[in-house]
């Protein structure tokens, strides 16, 4: 990645901390693939924690990032935790950022501004800001990242299978590199929407016919695969879920959808599948997502 920082709020982005009264003793930060969908429905999750049984000291932050960034390779998803991570753990700008300011600026300035001790009206401020925003910096939302933490915080990545993007080889390398640092990994397959399914319908009354063609998902339309479509269909929505949409379809169905996903594949590996032949490749249809509903309401690792 050249010079573009891609931890930005694509919209007003809500401080948890505002509504937070106690200090979160957890905070589950996770980088998704989907720039709406996934999103908006992990926000929707925290809006409705309380309704949802989670834990009073335990939130979830799916990370932000611009309008315009489409990149939603397993690789992508996961170095935008990292970009997070690397903001969360150094009290200083990226070194990537500093090598776009200029000299002017000394890293005395840069410390002050970074802990708000410059008066925020004065002129080599405001150039300061303006240079920062050239260079796709959103001072406002990386600062509320750098300072909200929990004690005890977990860091995930939420992809799809997806088999016709991502190669078997690609997923396994990004499971192995997210367990040797302790971060966590949530895959479904064939993708997301097929999670939002198992609020929608009783998977066991699909016919074999309904669940390959899931499995394949195929494109239907410009804007649908056939997962999607089914999605569409019921839930009247496309890649953006309104508050009403989710109240209705998704908040009252979410224990449902647990509940089927731990009847079908939940073990990485099956749901990731293996290079011996074309079907194998695709994965077992199905979800580990129930674990980070666990992690939420049980407050444990």
């Amino acid at each position: 990645m050249a010079n573009a920082f891609r931890l930005k709020a694509s919209t007003m982005f809500s401080r948890m901390d505002d509504e937070v009264n106690e200090s979160p003793l957890r905070i589950v930060f996770l980088s998704v693939e989907g720039n709406k969908t996934e999103r908006q429905y992990f926000e929707y999750i925290e809006k409705y924690r309380n309704k949802l049984g989670i834990k009073a000291s335990v939130h979830i932050h799916p990370l932000q990032r611009a309008k315009r960034d489409n990149l939603s390779a397993p690789q992508d998803v996961l170095e935008l935790l990292e970009e997070y991570l690397v903001i969360r753990k150094n009290d200083v700008l990226p070194k990537r950022l500093r090598k776009v300011i200029p000299k002017e600026y000394s890293e005395e300035f840069i410390n002050r501004y970074l802990k708000a001790e410059l008066d925020m009206k004065d002129e080599k401020v405001k150039i300061f800001e303006a240079i920062l925003e050239e260079a796709g910096y959103d001072v406002a939302y990386n600062d509320y990242l750098r300072e909200f933490k929990g004690e005890d915080d977990v860091f995930g990545i939420v992809l799809d299978r997806d088999y016709k993007s991502h190669t078997v080889l690609q997923m396994k390398k990004i499971v192995q590199e997210c367990m040797k640092k302790d971060y966590k990994i949530y895959i479904t397959t064939p993708l997301f929407e097929f999670w939002l399914l198992l609020h929608l319908v009783d998977i066991k009354s699909l016919s074999k016919e309904q669940l390959e063609c899931i499995k394949v998902n195929n494109g239907v339309s410009e804007k649908h695969t056939y997962t999607s479509k089914c999605v569409s269909d019921i839930a009247g929505h496309s890649k953006s879920i309104s508050d009403k949409v989710f109240q209705k379809y998704y908040l009252p169905k979410i224990d449902y959808a647990i509940k089927q996903a731990k009847e079908l594949c939940g073990d990485i590996d099956e749901l990731i599948g293996s290079d011996q032949t074309d079907e194998s490749k695709m994965g077992s249809i199905g979800t580990n997502l129930p674990e980070l509903f666990e992690l939420l309401r049980n407050a444990r690792k």
